[in-house]
């Protein structure tokens, strides 16, 4: 797996396709918030969008087969940048039809919500196929407000 060419990757993390990798996830983000001086509804965002994405990955994209995951974080254009890859099937969360809105708790379901969660949070999410499974880019500004209308 390769990061896209037209930025320098900062950090890197590797993980395993397994649910208990994403508790890396928490503690390396606090590490870059401090390094990086991340706000906190920003960092707030980068954690629930990596988790999202993260476990879709694991729980569909691999189904329990061994897979790795590579995450590259670095800084461009005023944005922080997290680039997701992984060799699992393709998948583009991108194209993925929008859900319904939610007018009430009571209409939530449990499940299908990430996606409409990166939306949410993030400031830009890109996709693309690679030769290899996919690359899945999501963008926070480095200044925000976190309001959720989910």
């Amino acid at each position: 797996m390769t990061g896209n060419a037209d930025h320098t990757t900062a950090e890197r993390l590797d993980l395993q396709s397994r649910i208990s990798d994403l508790a890396r996830i928490p503690p390396w983000i606090e590490r870059l918030a401090s390094t990086y001086s991340i706000p906190d509804s920003t960092q707030f965002a980068m954690n629930l969008c990596l988790e999202e994405a993260l476990s879709n990955v694991i729980r569909h994209g691999y189904r329990g087969t061994p897979g790795s995951i590579a995450i590259l974080f670095s800084t461009r254009n005023g944005q922080f940048v997290f680039v997701v890859e992984d060799e699992a099937p393709l998948f583009n969360p991108v194209n993925s039809p929008e859900l319904p809105a939610m007018n009430s708790l009571e209409e939530a379901q449990i499940g299908g919500q990430g996606i409409r969660l990166l939306r949410q949070f993030s400031d830009a999410l890109e996709y693309h196929a690679t030769p290899r499974g996919n690359r899945l880019t999501i963008g926070f500004a480095s200044a925000r407000s976190v309001t959720a209308n989910i």
